[in-house]
């Protein structure tokens, strides 16, 4: 009996042996990729464009036993992604093998590529097809044109042979990335200082521009506004006039801006609008003297805050404050235009029987000091001839008349002009600038001699 079991265990091991020397072994064929720093996905941490780039390594291992050539391809199976649904771009994302870690095949890799939605042959193995492992190195980096948040997304390996009929293996690898696009910007003034200073003084200093920088982009639209912390206000509390300053936007790139001459209004206007993107750009804005007619003499100034305003996250920040001072030039003159080059009151060939003659004389005030004024006539000499005869004053009389005057007109009615100061005109209280006609008239009388008649004619201005 004893020998009879002995019999039956000899049979079974004999049977077992034999069916595990003639079952077809399952073939090795396999690809794992590990990131370097542990775990099961790929990791970036708080990433802005002030680390970038970023390295991670991943250790892939291939394992086959197929005795054929095989290739590793790498897609982009899902890109990074936020969950609002944006995508960071491809050009964000690269990777290269490290020459030398394999041991058997070809790493195509070796220099960088992006990570796109296409394939890429990574790894090409020896024609026998040995197991193999390398390293690769992902490399995440600026400009990060999207905003600020957590992007996931899944790369897929493809382990493939070239020439044989074994099923291809994929694996797919987690990524994650935590973006912080904080964008630099800067405002930088062509003197270096915190100050736009324009002058009415000097033509270098009728204008000055400021550059503003955005570098890395905000990855979300946005505006650049500029407020104005009160209107421009001299020290009495006088105000200068909107238009009396402009500004201008140019050398944009990506987005739009304010390209042509506008007033800097108060409180707030528009400077640059960007794209959908956010991208990064450079501007330049330019302050320059507008229309002065209406802007009175005096030191002006104000602080100009620049605001950076996010549409998605509907936040308002301030980048930066310049100070902005303005020097308006006194003007205080009166000018004149006559039928005369030689400035002098004339009346030629002079005959006792000719119809009245007359000359006129144009005058303009041109003033920014705000106060009321006045405009003399100071006649130096009665009309004289070259040979000595002199008109009687009767005969020359003289009247103002408007030209869209805005002050007072002293002589409305025809007077004779006599030698000694005479008040033509007097401004309006806010000693606006003005303009005027004096038309002299000279009646020929036979107790006039013929002949050529001249007399000197001073006009002042004065403050009242």
């Amino acid at each position: 009996m004893g020998e009879f079991k002995r019999v039956i265990s000899i049979s079974l091991a004999l049977v077992i042996s034999l069916f595990l020397f003639y079952s077809p072994a399952e073939a090795a064929f396999n690809v794992s990729v590990t990131p370097y720093e542990g775990g099961y996905d790929l990791r970036f941490d708080k990433v802005s464009a002030l680390d970038a780039p970023i390295n991670k390594e991943a250790v892939v291992r291939i394992t086959s036993d197929i005795g054929k050539q095989y290739q590793l391809v790498q897609m982009l199976f899902e890109p990074l992604t936020n969950a609002q649904g944006i995508s960071l771009p491809q050009n964000n994302l690269y990777v290269y093998g490290i020459r030398g870690s394999n041991k058997y095949g070809i790493l195509a890799a070796e220099h960088e590529i992006p990570v796109f939605l296409g394939r890429s042959v990574l790894y090409t193995s020896n024609a026998n097809g040995w197991p193999d492992d390398f390293i690769l190195v992902y490399s995440l980096r600026e400009p990060f044109n999207v905003p600020s948040g957590h992007y996931s997304g899944r790369i897929a390996f493809i382990l493939e042979p070239v020439d044989a009929i074994q099923e291809p293996v994929t694996f797919i690898l987690n990524i994650f990335a935590d973006i912080q696009a904080e964008a630099g910007i800067s405002l930088t003034t062509a003197s270096g200082f915190k100050v736009i200073s324009l002058s009415s003084k000097r033509d270098a200093g009728q204008a000055e521009d400021v550059l503003l920088e955005i570098e890395g982009g905000l990855g979300q639209p946005f505006r650049i506004l500029q407020q104005l912390a009160h209107p421009l206000r001299a020290a009495d509390g006088r105000e200068l006039p909107a238009e009396a300053i402009e500004f201008i936007v140019s050398g944009t790139k990506q987005g739009s801006s304010a390209a042509q001459f506008r007033p800097l209004s108060f409180p707030t206007s528009e400077l640059y609008r960007s794209g959908t993107r956010g991208e990064a750009e450079s501007f330049v804005i330019t302050y320059s003297l507008g229309d002065l007619s209406l802007a009175k003499a005096g030191r002006y100034s104000t602080n100009i805050t620049y605001l950076l305003e996010e549409s998605l996250s509907a936040q308002t920040g301030t980048i930066d404050s310049l100070a902005l001072e303005i020097e308006i030039e006194r003007v205080f003159d009166i000018l004149l235009e006559t039928e005369s080059a030689a400035g002098a009151i004339e009346f030629r060939d002079l005959r006792p029987d000719q119809p009245p003659r007359t000359f006129e004389v144009i005058i303009e005030v041109k003033t920014n000091i705000g106060r009321q004024y006045q405009v003399t006539q100071n006649m130096v000499s009665a009309l004289v001839s070259q040979q000595g005869h002199s008109v009687p004053a009767k005969h020359l009389k003289f009247i103002t008349e408007s030209i869209k005057t805005k002050g007072v007109l002293k002589l409305p009615k025809s007077a004779e002009a006599r030698q000694g100061d005479t008040v033509l005109f007097v401004s309006d209280r806010e000693g606006s600038p003005d303009k005027f006609r004096i038309i002299y008239e000279l009646e020929p009388s036979w107790e006039i001699p013929a002949g050529d008649y001249s007399t000197s004619m001073v006009y002042s201005l004065s403050e009242l």
